[in-house]
């Protein structure tokens, strides 16, 4: 339960009003007590100070004039711009902001009055009750009679942006959350308004919460906590019960996290001291309280909070009432009353339905099903979980890409978990694996496009289209201005670097817009059956324990175990995941391996199996479980780009390349090469290359980096880059990538879905096959491996194949090589 209560006492220009000549400079301005209009007219105190934010690069020349004198005062840089903080006479009339650089001058003003104090607009004020009460179609009602003008003060704009987030969260839409507080946090920062973006920061760490980002959003509140910003000992309290709460989702969500308890003690404690300690607050630390004693199964003392809860207010506020309801139909369950509990979850699902909630409704239709399985109705359980899965494929795609979709997808994870475990209890295995199956893909169904392509509208196909030129164009010029940093005096390049980060993520929200155009009913085709031959090992962790499934076209069979401790054991790993279908895997003439959570990080080519490797009795590929055909769709058209040492600090990835090239070139029929080595392999060489080539090996160095893998990337000449966003944009990839370097194959290992690394985005992008690396490659061990590989792949034209014989060999050559360190990714 989280709620921010603090007043924000905002002084807000309720008016269409617009000036009829465009403004050519961009200002931010706060400190006004009021702003009247027409004008508009800044209200200060005698006394007050103005916070000014202008527009304009460093070396821009800034001169501000109070009626027509000039002031001298010192600039701050901050973002992409300059701030002053004025102290205004108390006659002043007018203010001008003048900015001159070599391509011209531009100007701005704004006109004064001083000891004017008007009456203060109650809207956002009004606002805010109405989002806390759960009454969210008045608050957005409201919100859409707010026409601020061009030139509103920093606190107007803010407060809007703010409560435009705050409204956005409650539906369940967090990219506009997302989007719209970060506008408030930047407002916050350009007018140095500190309470402003103590507030913004606040509701971030929440919105981390929601998408599953528990441990950012505890160490946000722990540094909000020593922030002196907090008016009220009741916005004091209001910290460390968030931060409680970011403690309970992440234990809810199953992951490790220290006790909440005293810090919720803590609140209710600085909460005794606060003059409006209301009931709705005492009962939201009361809640908490008892959601903490239910998760360590304490029943009795969180049934005593809930019922001293019901005692304060029998009319709480709706956000209030639908966690009441919900932790007293879990203590049902728990107490083996699933009638009583399938009607509270029936309420909540109601009351949440009413209140457009989605997340609410998301909860009462699992909790309905946890019902309907405890009444023995399997069939109604099974049916509320095929709506809880869809509701999850909706409310995802309202998550950023780079903001936690994965996250979000992993603390929901228990709806897979329940729905493939109620479906194996019924004997159905073929059906549970499929299900197990579109939960672990969901990420990365939800990014294949070229599938979506064929179901989009003339216009809708020009949209995309525009926002990956746009995206492309956008990264180019980051990636020029990279290149140039070098020439920029020492004091300047922190500024530059920081302006830099600032527009690489705008320019990812690009790539997010990009793809929301794709049709949002993704694919609901079965997943792919085993090829002729192909023995498919998929693994799933359940509620207790995990299913491991054997799939071979004609049968599945499931195993269910416990997952060793000490994951380094691998004679355990092999007991547990190969053993249990020896018999298959005898069979197999080649087996996909489609692990999660943990089990990604697992070799399992190179476990050990009937006195040997996995890789010695078949080919083993990783698959992604994409909707698309991994059968060969042409023959190979034998043009190679390889590309090499492009940072000029790896010194065998120059041998590597001249070896790989005399293999390419000896080729049955040869590849015609082209190779980019050292400051020839920019970003942009490279970038435009790509779509010509058939096959690519690149030769260098790897990042893995980035919340979710987003800053992954493969370091190229000049300082540029190719990350994981410019993979996922290209037009056109190469059928085949090698990528000889560290961490491109890398994926995150927390969570229970199929995340995103480099060779993930390649075959998202279309290409057929990646051979990548999951964690740091020995550079001379490599420079001898990938040539070998080449010329078992001009004997055998099955890739998995190839791999397996080069690795093998290699492995004999050199028993201490980490000869299973790539692995063979296909969709």
């Amino acid at each position: 339960m989280a709620r921010f209560r603090g007043a924000l006492f905002l002084f807000l220009a309720i008016t269409a009003c617009v000036p009829r000549e465009p403004i050519p400079l961009k200002v931010e301005y706060a400190g006004c007590k009021a702003v009247l209009m027409p004008g508009p007219v800044c209200v200060f105190d005698s006394n007050g100070t103005l916070q000014l934010w202008v527009e304009a690069p460093p070396d821009a020349g800034i001169e501000i004039q109070v009626d027509e004198k000039r002031i001298d005062t010192a600039a701050e840089h901050i973002r992409n711009g300059q701030a002053f903080s004025l102290t205004l006479p108390s006659e002043a009339k007018r203010l001008d902001v003048i900015a001159s650089s070599p391509a011209g001058q531009a100007s701005w003003s704004l006109s004064l009055a001083g000891n004017l104090l008007r009456g203060v607009s109650k809207k956002l004020e009004d606002i805010h009750d109405e989002i806390t009460d759960g009454r969210l179609a008045a608050a957005r009602k409201m919100l859409e009679t707010i026409q601020l003008p061009s030139r509103a003060p920093a606190e107007s704009r803010f407060g809007v942006s703010y409560y435009r987030g705050l409204l956005a969260e409650k539906e369940g839409d967090y990219r506009t959350a997302m989007a719209e507080v970060q506008e408030a946090e930047e407002i916050a920062e350009r007018a140095k308004l500190g309470r402003y973006r103590w507030m913004a920061e606040h509701k971030r760490a929440m919105l981390l919460i929601g998408v599953g980002r528990f441990g950012e959003s505890v160490q946000l509140f722990e540094r909000l906590r020593r922030e002196p910003y907090a008016w009220t000992p009741c916005e004091e309290a209001q910290v460390p019960t968030n931060q409680a709460w970011a403690m309970l989702m992440a234990r809810e969500a199953g992951e490790r996290s220290a006790d909440p308890t005293p810090l919720l003690e803590e609140a209710l404690s600085t909460y005794e001291t606060c003059a409006k300690f209301t009931p709705a607050d005492r009962i939201n630390i009361l809640i908490d309280l008892a959601f903490a004693h239910l998760q360590e199964g304490r029943l009795t003392q969180a049934k005593d909070l809930l019922a001293q809860a019901h005692e304060l207010e029998p009319d709480p506020p709706l956000p209030l009432l639908l966690w009441l309801l919900d932790l007293e139909a879990r203590i049902s369950l728990r107490e083996g009353r699933p009638m009583e509990a399938f009607h509270l979850f029936d309420e909540i699902g109601k009351l949440a339905s009413a209140a457009s909630s989605p997340e609410d409704r998301l909860r009462a239709v699992f909790g309905k099903a946890q019902a309907y399985e405890d009444l023995g109705k399997r069939t109604a359980a099974l049916e509320s979980l095929r709506n809880a899965e869809t509701l999850l494929d909706e409310l995802s795609l309202q998550v950023p890409l780079q903001e936690g979709r994965e996250t979000f997808m992993a603390t929901r994870h228990a709806v897979v978990n329940l729905h493939v475990e109620l479906i194996l209890d019924q004997g159905r295995n073929a059906e549970a694996l499929n299900v197990a199956r579109h939960g672990r893909s969901r990420l990365i169904r939800q990014l294949e496009r070229s599938h979506s392509l064929a179901n989009l509208s003339p216009d809708q196909r020009e949209r995309l289209e525009s926002l990956l030129a746009d995206y492309h164009r956008k990264r180019a010029t980051l990636e020029e201005r990279a290149k140039d940093e070098w020439r920029l005096p020492a004091d300047q390049v922190p500024r530059e670097q920081a302006a830099r980060e600032a527009e690489a993520e705008a320019v990812k929200k690009l790539l997010d817009q990009a793809f929301q155009v794709l049709p949002r009913e993704r694919s609901k085709e079965e997943p792919s059956l085993p090829r002729p031959g192909e023995l498919i090992l998929a693994y799933h962790p359940l509620s207790h324990g995990w299913a491991g499934f054997a799939a071979d076209g004609k049968t599945v069979r499931v195993h269910r175990f416990e997952l060793p401790p000490d994951l380094s054991r691998l004679d355990r790993l092999s007991a547990a995941l190969l053993l249990p279908f020896r018999d298959s895997i005898e069979r197999a003439r080649q087996i996909r391996i489609l692990p999660s959570g943990p089990l990604q990080g697992i070799d399992f080519h190179a476990l050990p199996f009937d006195g040997d490797v996995l890789l010695a009795k078949a080919p083993v590929v990783y698959g992604l479980d994409l909707p698309v055909s991994t059968s060969p769709a042409r023959e190979r058209e034998r043009h190679a780009l390889v590309v090499a040492d492009p940072r000029d600090n790896l010194g065998g990835a120059l041998d590597e390349s001249r070896r790989v090239i005399e293999v390419l070139h000896s080729g049955s029929p040869p590849w015609n090469t082209e190779e980019l080595k050292s400051t020839e392999a920019s970003a942009e060489a490279v970038s435009e290359r790509l779509a010509s080539a058939d096959l690519l090996h690149y030769a260098g160095h790897g990042s893995f980096s980035g919340f979710g893998g987003w800053d992954s990337s493969l370091l190229l000449a000049e300082e540029t880059r190719l990350t994981l966003g410019d993979v996922l944009a290209l037009r056109r990839v190469p059928a085949w990538i090698v990528l000889s370097a560290c961490d491109t194959g890398r994926s995150s290992t927390e969570v229970p879905v199929e995340s995103l690394g480099l060779a993930h985005a390649f075959l998202l992008a279309g290409s057929r096959a990646v051979i990548a690396s999951i964690r740091p490659a020995k550079d001379r061990e490599v420079s001898e491996f990938f040539p070998v590989f080449y010329r078992e792949w001009d004997r055998e034209p099955d890739l998995a194949v190839a791999l397996q014989r080069a690795q093998l060999s290699w492995r004999k050559r050199n028993p201490r090589a980490d000869w299973q360190g790539f692995r063979l990714f296909e969709p």
